[in-house]
């Protein structure tokens, strides 16, 4: 039939008429889909009549106009007559095949199908399957013998992401022209040099030049996104090079390949950013999973005491812990920690605290030593900027507790003689190697309740920037004072959930409920 050369955002492409009626418009069913607010579902349409071939609007909004005349009716199409549909012109081309293949074997048909190819890879594809893909396309329509592309990374500079060779060899190292690229980058203009060893090029070239590389050509990988306002956003480069001149005919066909190509290229690099987002959130969801299986049960009931505990992490995995182990005496020992800091970092060191914990428990030694142990195991690891706050306790069946706070948020002990806060103690683990922390000992009777919590509770925010804080917490443990250890735990946490309503967590929040036996 006829080819159509197409000028868009995205710059000059040329589509294959190979049937008629030829359907153009803004729906996927059509021949020729345009992507652009202006554009009807159903715009217009090429059909054939005896005189030649005519084009018609189907009813649109905006309109389709031939050489800047608004039509209705069918309007003859004639080659060098320009057509517009919204912010797309197009024409017929000359002759029945178009000049910029000039000689080449390369069929169009088979243009059509690579690209269609392409469209389908970009949506399931690998960004470096695409690259090859794109880079072997590119070299066996332009017969050009090198092919590269060149991204933007995080800063915006170009880097070689790809090269290739004719017959589809992967070149691990090549010396390629940065000017030409960062240029064509810069200015979205083509580049093409039809011999670097004239006099304006050769002193930016000798690399190249060296290789016997003397003609090259450069053109920018566009992506327009089509909205209120239409906008074209520059991807990278596709630059090519050769020792023979013959494939700079294919200019035109180039820059077909290249318009397809820098959306596939895009597509192909959004998937990978989500399979890779995907990929983290299924990592962290287990990792999450792992932390929750590395606590021990949220409730327990001993000689010495009944516990109940619960732990929310502030994201995926968080930076606060509760343990607890069950002496063959009776007695049991318990901690609560809050590592600064949040999400996969904090995560990670509360994991260490946590095993230094549990190592200490089998080990004989007051709350005082066990945490100068964990502190000094703490400092050797040198973690910067990185520090803990714990509370240490061990409940003796002779109705002692003894107790050791590293900084952490004194917890509330409620016995007959009123709400106290248990302060003993010394700094934070893990800033100074040889701190002194003190011994606590108070009285823990039968049906005295101790409550430990992280500054989660206390600092949690609601929609005005207000803190739950201290006061809040300990009326509500004067209210459910007389409740079970799991009764008082659930009615923190939803203290704390009313207060805060829809505003979001900022920190890990974690309640250790005790009561005494």
């Amino acid at each position: 039939m006829f080819q159509l050369e197409v000028f868009d955002a995205s710059g000059r492409r040329t589509i294959a008429v190979e049937t008629l009626p030829f359907s153009i418009g803004r729906s996927s069913d059509n021949q020729l889909q345009l992507s652009d607010t202006q554009v009807s579902r159903r715009h217009a349409e090429v059909t054939a009549y005896e005189d030649g071939w005519r084009i018609r609007d189907c009813g649109s909004r905006f309109g389709t106009y031939v050489n800047d005349q608004p039509i209705k009716e069918a309007t003859p199409f004639r080659p060098g007559d320009r057509v517009r549909i919204g912010h797309t012109e197009f024409r017929i081309l000359e002759g029945q095949h178009s000049s910029v293949l000039g000689s080449s074997t390369f069929d169009f048909h088979q243009m059509n199908a690579l690209l269609a190819g392409l469209r389908a890879l970009g949506s399931s594809g690998v960004l470096d399957e695409v690259l090859a893909i794109v880079l072997d396309s590119a070299l066996d329509v332009t017969g050009a013998e090198r092919g590269f592309i060149l991204l933007p990374n995080s800063v915006g500079e170009l880097e070689l992401t790809i090269a290739r060779g004719r017959g589809r060899i992967t070149l691990p190292t090549a010396q390629t022209s940065r000017r030409i690229p960062d240029e064509v980058f810069a200015t979205g203009r083509d580049r093409i040099v039809t011999d670097l060893q004239d006099d304006a090029y050769a002193p930016f070239h000798t690399g190249t030049v060296a290789l016997g590389i003397r003609h090259v050509m450069c053109t920018p990988l566009n992506v327009t996104a089509y909205g209120s306002q239409t906008a074209t956003r520059r991807i990278g480069v596709l630059y090519l090079d050769s020792r023979e001149r013959g494939y700079l005919q294919h200019v035109g066909l180039l820059h077909a390949l290249a318009a397809e190509a820098a959306v596939v290229i895009e597509n192909a690099r959004l998937y990978r950013e989500v399979v890779d987002k995907e990929r983290a959130e299924q990592e962290l969801r287990i990792a999450s999973e792992i932390q929750q299986a590395l606590l021990p049960p949220s409730e327990y009931s001993g000689p010495a005491a009944e516990l109940a505990a619960i732990t929310t992490p502030c994201r995926s995995v968080g930076g606060d812990l509760f343990d607890y182990v069950a002496k063959d005496d009776g007695s049991m020992t318990f901690a609560i920690a809050d590592v600064a800091g949040k999400g996969t970092s904090a995560a990670l060191l509360t994991a260490v605290v946590q095993g230094l914990f549990g190592a200490e428990a089998e080990m004989t030694g007051s709350p005082s030593i066990v945490l100068a142990r964990v502190n000094r195991a703490l400092c050797r690891r040198a973690i910067a900027a990185r520090f803990v706050t714990a509370f240490y306790g061990e409940i003796c069946l002779d109705g002692k507790l003894r107790y050791c706070n590293a900084g952490h948020n004194p917890p509330f002990l409620i016995s007959a003689a009123g709400a106290s806060r248990l302060e003993a103690g010394g700094s934070v683990l893990g800033l100074f190697e040889h701190a002194a922390y003190e011994l606590g000992e108070v009285d823990f009777c039968a049906n005295d309740l101790l409550v430990l919590f992280s500054d989660g509770v206390t600092e949690a925010e609601n929609a005005d920037g207000e803190e739950f804080g201290d006061e809040r917490l300990a009326a509500c443990l004067e209210a459910v004072r007389s409740g079970s250890s799991v009764a008082v735990r659930d009615a923190v946490q939803n203290a704390v959930h009313e207060f805060c309503g829809a505003t979001a967590a900022r920190d890990d929040v974690t309640v250790m409920v005790l009561r005494g036996r």
